[in-house]
């Protein structure tokens, strides 16, 4: 504090609380915001999983797997709905076991149900 009552080149007022304010601060009214009404709070959000799926704390291995499990279920509907490019894909899956029990009979016939109807396995999925 300096002789005059300033504190690093900033004049103080005297106030009669005894507070020591810079001037500037002091010759100002502060103006209060206006009042806000209260709100609710918000909900909680909580997880929803769906039925199924592994919470969201699951290794990622476990995550992987029902994902290609879900492919696999996904491109099992569209082959039973007539989809060519589907069914070539359910024969590779259901042969190599991938995102199901490998059965390499029932993959046959997808994939041999595939060619009948002209779709060429070459290219896309490996050659079966």
């Amino acid at each position: 504090m300096s002789p005059d009552g300033g504190v690093n080149g900033v004049q103080l007022a005297a106030s009669g609380s005894g507070n020591s304010e810079p001037a500037a601060q002091k010759a100002s009214p502060r103006r209060r915001a206006p009042a806000q009404p209260a709100q609710a709070p918000a909900p909680a959000l909580t997880a929803v999983e769906p039925e199924g799926c592994p919470a969201a704390s699951a290794p990622l291995s476990a995550v992987v797997s029902n994902a290609v499990r879900r492919w696999f279920i996904d491109a099992h509907k569209e082959a039973i709905r007539g989809d060519v490019k589907q069914q070539a894909l359910l024969g590779q899956m259901l042969q190599q076991g991938y995102g199901c029990k490998a059965d390499a009979a029932v993959g046959k016939e997808w994939a041999d149900k595939a060619r009948r109807r002209g779709y060429r396995m070459s290219g896309v999925y490996c050659e079966l």
